[in-house]
């Protein structure tokens, strides 16, 4: 025999239980359903969707009293904002919110170093190249930066997976300069994401991910930062 697993809920969409439903035929041959362990009270009804997630403490995503919408065919949260204050009040996180700070702290650095480290494009005589950043790679960038500035025609280097040639003091000064705007960007973007968590709630925290978009303040305090370094950085997105 077939089966299926439904969704309860009751007259107003609000989520009841999970079960399970077998499926079988009547002595016509339509399909019928017949619900286990279970008998649905007037009103209720079943929905063919994904159990929804349940919030297990403050400071986790999921529902409280989760509604189902017709409209959009999504569950949604029926509980009021003064229902939800109650409900967290009796099941406080566990995790101290510092440490939680801390945590994301610790994910949001390990993100900006990889970030930096992947390196760039650059547009060189050979067209675009990318140019990653692992320290030796800087270390190699600046003896070859510091060549040019002292009066080298050009400098033994390579892009990544490309034979080392002999570039220009011109590219040497693109590529170099690159670097700089590179890591601007991402340091000063880090800076400000670190702004962001040392203020931000339990709830708030999970969303602040590197490459989120930074709240209005914090994003015009940004661009103030690169603006007066002289525009390094704000192309980050072209390099």
């Amino acid at each position: 025999m077939n089966y299926k697993h439904s969704c309860v809920v009751d007259a107003n969409g609000v989520y009841q239980t999970f079960v399970l439903v077998l499926l079988g035929q009547d002595g016509d041959g339509a399909q019928t359903e017949t619900v286990q362990g279970y008998t649905l009270a007037e009103g209720e009804q079943l929905i063919d969707t994904a159990l929804p997630a349940m919030r297990q403490h403050a400071g986790t995503s999921g529902f409280i009293t989760p509604k189902w919408d017709e409209d959009t065919e999504a569950w949604i949260e029926a509980a009021t904002a003064e229902e939800i204050a109650a409900w967290e009040a009796e099941h406080p996180d566990p995790v101290p919110l510092e440490d939680k700070r801390a945590a994301k702290t610790a994910e949001i650095s390990a993100a900006c170093n990889a970030a930096i480290t992947a390196g760039m494009d650059v547009t060189t005589t050979q067209g675009t190249e990318h140019f990653s950043l692992q320290e030796t790679d800087q270390i190699n960038l600046t003896a070859a930066v510091t060549a040019v500035q002292q009066g080298a025609a050009g400098y033994p280097y390579h892009a990544d997976g490309a034979l080392c040639r002999m570039f220009t003091a011109a590219e040497i000064g693109a590529v170099g300069q690159a670097s700089i705007a590179h890591k601007l960007y991402h340091t000063t973007y880090c800076n400000h994401l670190f702004a962001w968590i040392r203020r931000a709630s339990a709830a708030e925290l999970a969303g602040i991910t590197y490459g989120a978009e930074l709240p209005e303040d914090l994003a015009a305090s940004m661009q103030a930062l690169l603006a007066q370094a002289g525009g390094a950085g704000e192309t980050e997105a072209e390099t």
